[in-house]
């Protein structure tokens, strides 16, 4: 009896470490293509007066990429919970990097019409893996999951700060068609490891061991959530994606510095969610959650009013650093309120949260024309920042912050 007591509990052991294995294994996988598709979803910037030239487009035609990528992201989004729940995440994944090879690899073709069909594939994939990814991240790290899921955002920030260089660097030693191609292998690697392997997360109740709560039956709380993703992913976009524009009005004494202007952005934001682990470790993240919201939206208030370069990178730098773990926060709070569910309930907050990406700096531009300043049109995003400061409340109190800390 004792020794048949030893064995089940060799065997036990010997299966516990087996987990640990490929869950470490499969984490790597997932945080470098998590590089990958930061690289793939801000490729369109840097390659727009690449393709421009090859066809001689107007400004309005190009605009399509960047249509077609959003409708395919959205498609990708909305098709994630019943693919998650019939296929699971491995094979989930594994379609996802596939479009994205296939989409990044056309557009090397000489047709118009094939590459922008190939900016929906890949935008497709996208909305398959960043989204499946972060849920995957949050129920693997269960009682960790805001600081996992603050690492996994940074791997994506550094593809994404990472893709302008590579693209210049590959259009001034003409080898873009070979860059575009190493991507593509790239993510099809991904999809054939991600295939391959069991990925499926343990249940987040014996990892923790405690019981989730359950879900409200009624959708305000879903749509609590869908409203905070619209603010804060369109407010994000918004104020990234204008940063150049509002640099290069501010004097004509910069020089060709506003191109810069996003970078300070983006730096901010990595170096915020570099630090994110070590700041979530000490403070709750409800305190986080305010206090970056404060500073992003002081950051965006000092932006209408300064007058020089200096001061914007240093503002774009904070709004940076505010900004850093309010995504991965959401997630995390997102998935601790409906555990499994997340997996359904996400494709409707994640779309939502695309169309604010599509939505908000949309406005700044409508209010910006309107009013004659760009200045103006900024008002947009600090508004949003108001409004979930208003909306942060009604989530309830976090339950995993002392976990994690413990």
């Amino acid at each position: 009896m004792a020794s048949s007591a030893l064995s089940d509990h060799d065997d036990n052991g010997s299966s516990d470490r087996r987990y640990i294995t490929a869950k470490k294994t499969t984490n790597a996988i997932v945080h470098s293509g998590f590089i990958v598709a930061g690289v793939v979803t801000v490729i369109l910037g840097p390659l727009l007066p690449v393709l421009i030239a090859r066809w001689s487009m107007s400004d309005e035609r190009a605009g399509l990429f960047f249509t077609l990528q959003f409708c395919g992201n959205l498609l990708g989004i909305i098709s994630l919970g019943s693919l998650i729940s019939r296929r699971g995440y491995g094979q989930t994944l594994g379609i996802g990097f596939t479009f994205i090879a296939l989409g990044i690899a056309a557009l090397n073709l000489g047709s118009e019409i094939l590459c922008l069909t190939a900016t929906a594939g890949f935008g497709y994939g996208l909305g398959l893996v960043l989204s499946a990814t972060n849920l995957w991240v949050a129920e693997a790290a269960a009682a960790r999951r805001a600081p996992a899921l603050t690492i996994l955002n940074l791997t994506w920030g550094i593809g994404a700060i990472t893709c302008p260089v590579l693209v210049m660097l590959a259009q001034r030693g003409h080898w873009l068609g070979a860059l575009l191609f190493s991507v593509a292998g790239l993510s099809l690697l991904h999809a054939l490891a991600l295939v391959s392997m069991d990925v499926e997360p343990r249940s987040q109740g014996s990892a923790t061991g405690r019981t989730l709560p359950k879900a409200p039956s009624d959708g305000r709380k879903t749509a609590l959530f869908g409203a905070l993703f619209f603010l804060y992913c369109g407010t994000e976009s918004a104020i990234g994606g204008w940063a150049a524009a509002l640099a290069k009005r501010i004097g004509t004494n910069t020089g060709n510095l506003w191109e810069l202007a996003p970078m300070f952005f983006w730096a901010g934001l990595l170096i915020g969610r570099a630090l994110g682990p070590f700041v979530l470790h000490r403070a709750t993240e409800r305190t986080v959650l305010f206090l970056g919201l404060t500073l992003a939206g002081a950051s965006n208030t000092a932006l209408l009013w300064l007058a020089n370069m200096s001061g914007a990178a240093i503002c774009l730098i904070g709004a940076g650093l505010g900004f850093a773990c309010i995504f991965p926060l959401l997630v995390s709070s997102l998935t601790e309120h409906y555990g499994k569910r997340a997996r359904s309930v996400g494709s409707i907050v994640f779309a939502l949260a695309s169309l604010g990406g599509a939505t908000i700096p949309w406005l700044v531009g409508f209010t910006s024309s309107r009013v004659g300043s760009l200045r103006a049109g900024l008002v947009v995003p600090l508004t949003a920042c108001v409004f979930i400061l208003i909306l942060l409340p009604l989530l309830g109190t976090s339950t995993s912050s002392s976990l994690q800390r413990s």
